[in-house]
C-alpha cells in the first residue's frame, strides 16, 4: 500500500523543474500511506515525473522501492495496492520469455503492460491506481481497480495533468487552485459524499473505477472501461451447487489476500461477512491469525462479547476495543481535517480508531468490506421491496426516492428550499445513471438496489472511509469479496439465496454455518457508526460543534453569500443524526482548507472537463 504522485505537461515539456516541484510537494503530503521509501523519477525528455511513497508489503528489498522502470527502459510505473495473482501472472510471462529482477508484484504489473498492453487489467485480482508512462509514445496511463478500492484525482492545469492519490496533495501544487463545485455540495448534503468521476472541487476528477486513461500530447485524452458490474443469469444449479461454488471462491480469495511479508490481522466484529473471513483465514492458516474488533462502551448493542465467542470457537486470538465516550468525543472534534473531501459516513471515527489499534500489531487486516453489498445484506433492501408505494412508481420515481429517503439526510424538502438550481443537474448527472436497473422487468427490488449500491455507496462512502481511515496509520486493507470469481458469483445470485423470514445475505450465512454455529452470529446487520445513543448522551457537545460549523459555513461563500440558503440547511442540518454529522463535518473540513481554496472569488486552474 502506498501514495503515488505525478506530473505530464502535454504542452511544451520545458516545465521538468516545475514538475519536480509539484511531485514533491503532492508526495511529500500523503507520507504516512507510505512511510518506509519514497522515490522520483523524470522521463529522458523531461515531460513527465513520477512520485513514490512506499508502504513495503511484498519483497521488502530496496530493490522494489519505487518508481520502476523495464529494463528497456520504454516503461515506468508507480504503483499504490496490491495484486494478489502475481505470482500466476509471473508465470504466464516467463512462460512467454519476460524476465524479472524483482519479486515484487509492482514488476509484474510492468512487465504484464509490457506484454499485454491494456488487456493486463482485466487480467488483474488486486486493488490498486496506478500510472505508467511510456517514453517512446510520450504518454501517461492511469488506472483503477474494478471496484475502486484505491483512490485516484487528477486534473489539468496550466497545459499539464497532475494527480495524487488524495485530493487535498493537489492543493499542494504550487500554482494550482481549485473551487468548491456547487453541484458537488449539494450531491455531499444529499449522499454524504460525492459520487465518482466528480470531486468536491471543480475541474478535478476521479478516476473511475474499473477504468484507464490515456493521455497523450497536446492534452488528448482516451478513456476506457475494462469492467463493468452487472446482475447476470441465476446461477445454474441447485443451492448447495452454489454454497459451494462461493465457499471455494472465497477461500482461494482470502488466501490470496493473506499473502504478505509483514504480519497480517483480521477485522471481526459480530456480523457475516467478517466472520466467515475469519473463519476462513483460520482454516488457511492453522489459526495464526490475530483478529481485532471494536465495541463501544455503555451502548446496548456493543458486538464484542459477541465477536470474541466467534474468536473463541475459531482459535483465534481476540482483541477488542473499548471506545468510550471521552475516545468518540476527541475523535469528533476537527475530525473533518483528517478527511481528503467531506465523507459523512458515522462509522469513519471509529474506522480511525481501531485502524490505530490494529496498525500496532499488524501492517495488513482483511476485512468483510462488500458483503453487504454484493450479497444483499442491508435491511433497507428488505423494506423497499416490501414497500408497495415503493414498487408502483416509475423508475425514475423509485431511483430519487431510493436517494433521498432510504438513507436520511437533507430532505428532498431542505435541498429544495436551499439549492434548487442543483436538482436538475442532479437528477440528469447522478439520478439518471440508476434509472435503467429500475426499469428491466427481470430484476427483483434485491438486484437493483444492491447494483445501485455497488455504483454508489460503496465507492462513495465505504471504501473511501475504509481507505482513508486506514492509510492514516499505514495500514492495509484487503477485501476477499472483490475477487473477480466473487464479483461473478454475486452476480448470479440466486433469488432463492438472498433472504429467509427476514434473514438476509442467506448465500454467505449457508457457507458460514459449515465453520460457526448459527447462534454465534447475528440475525440482523449492525452498523458501526457512532450509536444513536451515543448523540443522545451528548447533545451540548454536539450542539456546540453544529454551532461552530455554522459559523465557519455561514462565511463560506458557497453559503454565506446565499443566507436563505445557510437558513434552511442549518435547520435541516438538526433534523436526523445523518445530516447533523455530515454538516459538522462539513464545516471542519471546510476550516482545515487552505485560505485561498474556500475563496469563491478563485479562478479555477484546472479544466472544466476531464
Amino acid at each position: 500500500m502506498c501514495g503515488i504522485a505525478g506530473a505530464f505537461d502535454y504542452s511544451t515539456g520545458a516545465r521538468g523543474e516545475w514538475l519536480e516541484a509539484a511531485v514533491s510537494a503532492a508526495s511529500a503530503s500523503q507520507a504516512y500511506r507510505g512511510p518506509d521509501a519514497s522515490g522520483q523519477w523524470r522521463s529522458p525528455e523531461g515531460q513527465c515525473v513520477l512520485g513514490h511513497r512506499r508502504l513495503a508489503i511484498i519483497d521488502l528489498d530496496e530493490r522494489s522501492n519505487q518508481p520502476i522502470l523495464t529494463p528497456d527502459g520504454r516503461y515506468a510505473i508507480s504503483f499504490n495496492g496490491e495484486i494478489y495473482n502475481y505470482k500466476s501472472l509471473r508465470v504466464e510471462l516467463e512462460a512467454a520469455g519476460r524476465r524479472f529482477r524483482t519479486a515484487s508484484d509492482t514488476e509484474v504489473l510492468l512487465v504484464g503492460y509490457a506484454h499485454w498492453g491494456d488487456a493486463l487489467f482485466g487480467r488483474l485480482d488486486g486493488m490498486f491506481a496506478l500510472a505508467i508512462y511510456d517514453t517512446l509514445r510520450r504518454e501517461l496511463l492511469l488506472a483503477r481497480d474494478r471496484m475502486g478500492e484505491k483512490p485516484l484525482y487528477y486534473a489539468r492545469s496550466s497545459g499539464a495533468l497532475v494527480f495524487a492519490s488524495e485530493l487535498k496533495a493537489l492543493l499542494r501544487v504550487e500554482g494550482f487552485s481549485a473551487t468548491v463545485s456547487e453541484q458537488s455540495l449539494f450531491d455531499y448534503l444529499a449522499l454524504r459524499y460525492v459520487p465518482d468521476p466528480a470531486t468536491i472541487f471543480d475541474g478535478v476528477f476521479s478516476v473511475q473505477p474499473g477504468t484507464w486513461l490515456r493521455f497523450g500530447e497536446h492534452g488528448r485524452s482516451q478513456e476506457q472501461s475494462y469492467y463493468a458490474f452487472d446482475i447476470e443469469a441465476p446461477f445454474e444449479g441447485d443451492a448447495e451447487d452454489y454454497v459451494d461454488a462461493v465457499d471455494a471462491a472465497l477461500t482461494a480469495a482470502v488466501r490470496t489476500r493473506l499473502v504478505a511479508d509483514v504480519p497480517v490481522g483480521a477485522l471481526l466484529s459480530s456480523g457475516v461477512d467478517s466472520s466467515l473471513v475469519c473463519a476462513l483465514a483460520a482454516r488457511l492458516t492453522n489459526r495464526s491469525v490475530h483478529c481485532f474488533g471494536a465495541g463501544f462502551v455503555g451502548d446496548d448493542e456493543d458486538e464484542t462479547p459477541q465477536a470474541r465467542a466467534i474468536a473463541d470457537h475459531l482459535g483465534l486470538p481476540f482483541e477488542a476495543l473499548a471506545i468510550s465516550g471521552d475516545d468518540l468525543l476527541q475523535g469528533a472534534q476537527g475530525f473533518g481535517a483528517l478527511l481528503d473531501e467531506p465523507n459523512g459516513d458515522r462509522s469513519c471515527v471509529p474506522t480511525y480508531l481501531l485502524s490505530r489499534l490494529i496498525r500496532s500489531h499488524v501492517t495488513v487486516a482483511v476485512s468483510g468490506d462488500g458483503g453487504d453489498e454484493l450479497f444483499a445484506g442491508y435491511g433497507r433492501y428488505l423494506a423497499m421491496e416490501r414497500d408497495g408505494g415503493f414498487q408502483a412508481l416509475r423508475p425514475a420515481g423509485q431511483a430519487e426516492h431510493y436517494f433521498f429517503d432510504a438513507l436520511p439526510m437533507f430532505s428532498r424538502g431542505v435541498l429544495e428550499a436551499a439549492m434548487p438550481e442543483q436538482i436538475p443537474a442532479f437528477r440528469r448527472r447522478f439520478l439518471s445513471r440508476f434509472q435503467p436497473l429500475f426499469c428491466r422487468p427481470e430484476l427483483d427490488t434485491f438486484a437493483r438496489l444492491r447494483t445501485t449500491d455497488v455504483y454508489s455507496y460503496l465507492p462513495g462512502a465505504v471504501l473511501p472511509k475504509v481507505d482513508r481511515m486506514s492509510m492514516k496509520h499505514s495500514l492495509e486493507v484487503r477485501t476477499p469479496f472483490f475477487s473477480p470469481e466473487v464479483l461473478a458469483l454475486s452476480s448470479r445470485l440466486p433469488r432463492g439465496l438472498v433472504h429467509s423470514n427476514g434473514l438476509l445475505k442467506l448465500a454467505l450465512r449457508r457457507v458460514l454455518e459449515r465453520y460457526v454455529p448459527d447462534d454465534l452470529v447475528l440475525a440482523s446487520k449492525r452498523g458501526f457508526g457512532m450509536p444513536g445513543a451515543f448523540f443522545a448522551r451528548n447533545q451540548p457537545l454536539f450542539r456546540a460543534l453544529a454551532a461552530r460549523s455554522d459559523e465557519v459555513l455561514r462565511h463560506w461563500s458557497p453559503l454565506g453569500d446565499r443566507p436563505a440558503a445557510f437558513a434552511a440547511l442549518k435547520e435541516g442540518a438538526r433534523a436526523n443524526i445523518n445530516s447533523l454529522w455530515a454538516w459538522i463535518v462539513l464545516g471542519q473540513w471546510v476550516e482545515s482548507l487552505p485560505s485561498s481554496t474556500t475563496d469563491r472569488s478563485m479562478a479555477v486552474a484546472a479544466g472544466a472537463t476531464p
